[in-house]
């Protein structure tokens, strides 16, 4: 039985989450990652919402549209959420006070997200300014820090304006300041690039990062909290012959983690030890089960005092049992010898032992037996001295009371 607890221990040990930071890429761990996601459709709109300070903090759920939250009140409301980069954003688009959101940079004050979404869509190219294709990784530096690396290959498919530019923001799903305040999608960390070509034909092989220093400055810890994080990539810029600053191509998608890059042969080798302990679980309670039925019962009780004659009773279980041999411990004895006998399953078997004369001390005997299918044991019972018995409790020993105790069985 130990046997079998062991391999269950082991089998849920190798469950745990095995997919580490093992793929070593240019002094790095990779310790997660997931293909970068298709373009969205250019009718898909980014708005990005400044909060207001006394809220409320509303998230409208649309599948026109990419909602992202700035917060800007961390001074006045003591709140640890960032709020630099909000800062930094609202003053090189140079916003006026009383902006509300953005549609696609365009900026609005107090409009619905159906006037918004209109408006961003004014300013959004229709036809497909460049393609990326690469992945999201989050990869262990050789200190255990983590952080956010962007390997892509950009294909520029037409001239864009030298002020051409990628915003990249990591925003969290459900974020919780100290005072209890909500926000959806709040921006944590907005970082802009411009190492890519803005020439039609050309490709472009870079690897954009969002640096362990960074993202601790902005209060996201990837290690302590993998999940519920979004990446946005965002281009704005200008196509040529067209003298309008649009959203050029825009992609959001979850932050990997470890789970997400999971594949089946990950699991394969714990699912097999999952099975197995279960085969072994299994098979353990059901050996358990027989052993239980299969186990013979005792009683006994005084029969005369003196002479010392104890009466015994004994039952089998399921299984047919063999009684080999019987011994008392000293300084009782037993008189004229014990007779071994077979015993077929489900059956009562009566016997009498005699012993040599009455001690002062409880009578202990020991019974070796053999079960069928169960092996070999020793069951051991013990008789109260007789006397210590009142008249009342002399007929009534069995060994599940206090006259009669049996011992613990030995297996040999």
């Amino acid at each position: 039985m130990r046997n079998h607890q062991t391999l269950i221990v082991v089998a849920f040990l190798l469950l745990l989450p095995s997919i580490s930071a093992s793929n070593e890429q240019q002094g790095f761990d990779l310790v997660a990652s997931s293909p970068l996601s298709q373009q969205l459709d250019s009718d898909v709109v980014l708005c990005e919402k400044f909060l207001p300070q006394q809220g409320p903090y509303l998230y409208s759920e649309s599948t026109d549209m990419v909602q992202l939250s700035w917060w800007s009140w961390s001074d006045e409301t003591n709140s640890n959420w960032p709020d630099d980069d909000a800062h930094a954003r609202f003053g090189e688009l140079s916003l006026q006070n009383g902006t509300t959101a953005l549609y696609n940079e365009e900026a609005v004050q107090n409009q619905d997200a159906a006037e918004g979404i209109l408006l961003g869509r004014q300013h959004a190219t229709t036809q497909t300014a460049l393609t990326l294709d690469g992945s999201i990784e989050i990869v262990s530096d050789e200190k255990g820090q983590w952080f956010v690396r962007i390997p892509v290959e950009m294909s520029t498919l037409v001239n864009l304006s030298n002020n051409t530019i990628l915003y990249i923001f990591l925003s969290e799903d459900i974020a919780t300041d100290q005072h209890q305040r909500t926000a959806h999608h709040l921006i944590r960390d907005m970082q802009p690039e411009i190492r890519f070509s803005n020439q039609a034909g050309n490709k472009t092989n870079t690897t954009w990062v969002l640096s362990s220093e960074h993202l601790t400055a902005a209060g996201i810890d990837l290690q302590e909290n993998p999940y519920g994080w979004h990446i946005t990539l965002a281009f704005f810029g200008e196509v040529e012959g067209d003298s309008t600053n649009r959203l050029l191509a825009l992609y959001h998608q979850p932050l990997p983690n470890r789970w997400y890059s999971s594949t089946i042969g990950d699991f394969a080798l714990p699912l097999f030890l999952l099975v197995l302990s279960a085969v072994l679980a299994s098979s353990a309670v059901l050996n358990a089960m027989k052993r239980e039925k299969g186990m013979p019962k005792l009683n006994a009780s005084w029969k005369t005092i003196p002479p010392p004659v104890a009466q015994f009773s004994f039952k089998s279980g399921s299984l047919p049992v063999h009684l080999k041999s019987c011994e008392t411990e000293l300084p009782w004895g037993i008189k004229g010898g014990f007779k071994a006998k077979r015993i077929p399953s489900n059956t009562t078997h009566e016997f009498i032992l005699r012993f040599r004369e009455l001690q002062p001390c409880d009578c202990q005997v020991s019974l070796a037996l053999e079960v069928e299918e169960l092996g070999s044991w020793t069951q051991y019972l013990r008789l109260i001295n007789p006397e210590v018995i009142s008249e009342n409790e002399k007929r009534s020993v069995e060994i599940n009371n206090l006259q009669g105790e049996i011992g613990e069985h030995d297996e040999s």
